[in-house]
């Protein structure tokens, strides 16, 4: 390919072009249903080589696409025709105890910034998977064990270094550049390629943590005191509810995460009443560090095919937990929905503060679909699909964009409100006019 001799000169880390044997392994991501082909794949050791990615792109006209994690169910970490910079080789973390802050590349993983943290008794808020990317979950919000405690993710970010659409490399604080650091907050990976996150560090640690399963049959009693108990529930906790069935193992029934940051004795009450009259098939909540809540769950792994929709959502009642719940009782049904409150800290945070739009939400709700057969994939996505659909009586404003195969509408100010919408149009406009970073959920300029 022209250009492609220039640009392995020019570019430290590996430089993967079609043809070579590495090309299909280095465009596959989390999800089995995207198969894009990008023009060429670097592998970046430093800023200075994204710079050189960037322009190389710019020289060709070519667009941008960026992969952290790879973890996005959407796929848009590899774009059809684009200069993927893959920064999975960025993976370094410096932590300063003393400052209470965790320095980390672009494309760190939680699991490679969690456990230097716990070493010294720290941690910021992440999601619920140790193999999730950094990068994106912080751009899209971040949700997870943590967050009625400490605040969202994004919430706990100091500052993130950049390469913008024009090769330039700027740092966004509250002190530095301060409308781009509000639109990172939120507003996905529209304005560069991040190589560097400063996170503030809190102290973690032992706390109870671990998963309550109970028989599909209790799932309405199950759901419902959970759904009481979240409504009213103090920052100490953090719970998420599901509801599943897999028929190909077996398996149907409610699942509640648990984590408690207080004292035992007063989590134990908490789970008392959780499960009170009822027999749980599977109880694991026991005293544990961090690094061991973050992988309770078991890993989902890369490549199978994914469809995921859901909606913030003000409100959780009776009708609408009991027509979810009813969605798995055909034994041929296949999925999960999984509920999760937004109280605490993230809620007293004010909606405009950053970028991230289901702060006026109390709950999330998203149907995770997994499947193996390319000839389900029509099926498999309209029930996800559908039950969305389902959620708009108690709909508010869009959905959870990190969850998300594609977007609620055409329009992202349905996501995002006209208000914020058109505050990130116009970082969007001043950084990148020509939209080279469109592989995401896009603040187009047109």
């Amino acid at each position: 390919m022209a250009g492609i001799v220039e640009l392995r000169e020019r570019h430290r880390g590996p430089v993967i072009a079609p043809g070579d044997d590495r090309y299909d392994g280095a465009r596959a991501t989390f999800n089995g249903m995207v198969d894009r082909r990008p023009e060429v794949v670097v592998r970046p050791l430093d800023a200075a080589d994204v710079v050189t990615a960037v322009q190389f792109a710019r020289e060709g006209d070519l667009p941008v696409s960026i992969r952290g994690g790879g973890h996005g169910v959407a796929g848009h970490c590899v774009g059809d025709g684009s200069v993927a910079v893959d920064l999975r080789l960025m993976r370094q973390v410096v932590v300063d105890p003393e400052k209470r802050t965790a320095t980390c590349g672009g494309g760190a993983l939680w699991d490679d910034l969690d456990p230097p943290c716990q070493v010294h008794g720290l941690a910021t808020p992440g999601g619920t998977f140790g193999d999730t990317g950094v990068a994106g979950l912080t751009l899209g919000g971040g949700l997870g064990h943590l967050s009625p405690s400490l605040g969202l993710t994004l919430d706990n970010l100091l500052e993130a270094n950049l390469v913008t659409a024009d090769g330039a490399v700027v740092s966004a604080s509250e002190g530095e550049n301060p409308e781009l650091f509000w639109a990172l907050r939120g507003g996905g990976g529209n304005f560069g390629v991040v190589t560097q996150f400063t996170f503030q560090l809190h102290p973690v640690g032992l706390l109870l943590g671990g998963q309550i399963d109970f028989r599909y049959e209790d799932a309405p009693v199950a759901l419902t005191r959970w759904r009481d108990v979240m409504a009213d529930a103090p920052d100490l906790l953090a719970s998420f509810g599901q509801v599943y069935r897999s028929p190909a193992v077996g398996l149907s029934g409610a699942n509640l995460s648990f984590a408690w940051l207080g004292a035992p004795d007063d989590g134990n009450a908490v789970i008392a009443e959780l499960t009170a009259g009822l027999t749980p098939t599977r109880n694991t909540v026991r005293p544990m560090h961090y690094c061991e809540l973050q992988d309770i769950y078991e890993r989902i792994p890369f490549g199978l095919r994914n469809y995921w929709s859901g909606r913030f959502l003000g409100e959780l009642p009776d009708e609408l937990l009991m027509q979810t719940i009813e969605i798995f009782r055909d034994p041929a049904m296949a999925g999960g929905v999984l509920i999760e409150p937004l109280h605490g800290a993230p809620a007293r945070i004010a909606s405009d503060a950053t970028a991230f739009a289901g702060r006026e939400a109390r709950w999330n709700a998203t149907f995770l679909n997994i499947w193996t057969d390319p000839d389900m994939d029509e099926t498999e996505i309209e029930k996800a699909r559908a039950f969305s659909r389902s959620l708009e009586p108690w709909r508010v404003g869009g959905g959870y964009l990190n969850y998300a195969n594609e977007a609620a509408s055409e329009s992202l100010e349905t996501e995002f409100g006209v208000e914020r919408f058109q505050r990130l149009l116009a970082v969007k406009r001043d950084l990148d006019p020509a939209n080279v970073f469109r592989f995401n959920h896009n603040i187009a300029n047109a």
